[in-house]
């Protein structure tokens, strides 16, 4: 599908949507690897926007069954692949998939298919801005869908205010991405993947920068490609450098820059 829409739309297609992450599998580092190889090998001097979530599918945070520091780990993988990274709206608070009651589906594969497919409404519901607004500030007239309840408390007004919210954890994983373009520009070559695991390369201009990340809930322990690494400040994770040995706590990741 990569190669079939490039080929024919080389000259005027400038983004890729990639649907791959969006899937029910769940994104263990052996299969997020091989979506990133099949690309290369298919794309790889185009231009991919990738996503977890969008308006079509079930939040992935409850379609991965994630808690909130695999959550996180997951976010800074996305926000260091090549490409457009796509937030679907409150992603970036954590959301889970909203239930639905069914007098208030507004999809219609939702009503038609109820109980065995409840629609596509629970990730579609509005976002939560206050926690002790009408309608969780969305609006001061009833809503499309409903606010979910269990939204509330992760408003994004509760979550300003505390700076180690998801809602700030984002804003610190942004703001890093922003300033090494490396990590959006720059060309990908794996290093190492299985299930709990996936680390690769990013290079651009005179920039190399190596990226890992425990996807587990159990430290992880390995060595840094040969040379002479710096570990990156600024990404919102924590790692334990000794030597060229790193050991990352669960759901962690580390960026370390290339140096001399």
């Amino acid at each position: 599908e990569i190669q079939a829409a490039y080929t024919k739309g080389n000259e005027r297609l400038h983004m890729c949507y990639g649907f791959d992450f969006l899937s029910n599998p769940y994104p263990s580092g052996t299969r997020i690897a091989e979506v990133l190889q099949n690309f290369q090998d298919r794309a790889a001097d185009s231009w991919a926007c990738w996503a977890f979530s969008n308006h079509d599918v079930q939040r992935h945070t409850s379609r991965w069954n994630m808690g909130p520091k695999a959550h996180r780990a997951y976010a800074a993988l996305l926000m260091s692949l090549r490409g457009t990274a796509c937030l679907y709206q409150g992603e970036e608070l954590g959301l889970t998939e909203a239930y639905v009651p069914y007098e208030d589906l507004q999809d219609p594969y939702g009503k038609r298919f109820w109980p065995k497919f409840k629609g596509r409404d629970g990730c579609r519901t509005p976002m939560p801005w206050s926690h002790d607004q009408l309608h969780g500030g969305f609006s001061d007239g009833k809503p499309w869908l409903p606010v979910a309840m269990e939204h509330v408390e992760t408003a994004v007004e509760v979550q300003d205010q505390d700076a180690s919210s998801m809602l700030n954890f984002y804003r610190a994983l942004i703001a890093f991405r922003r300033e090494h373009p490396v990590l959006w520009k720059g060309s990908y070559a794996p290093v190492e993947a299985d299930d709990t695991f996936l680390s690769f390369m990013r290079e651009h201009g005179n920039v190399r920068l190596f990226c890992a990340f425990n996807l587990s809930d159990e430290p992880r322990t390995f060595e840094l490609p040969e040379g002479v690494w710096q570990v990156a400040e600024g990404a919102p994770f924590e790692a334990t450098k000794e030597d060229t040995t790193i050991t990352l706590p669960a759901w962690q990741a580390i960026y370390a820059f290339a140096g001399e």
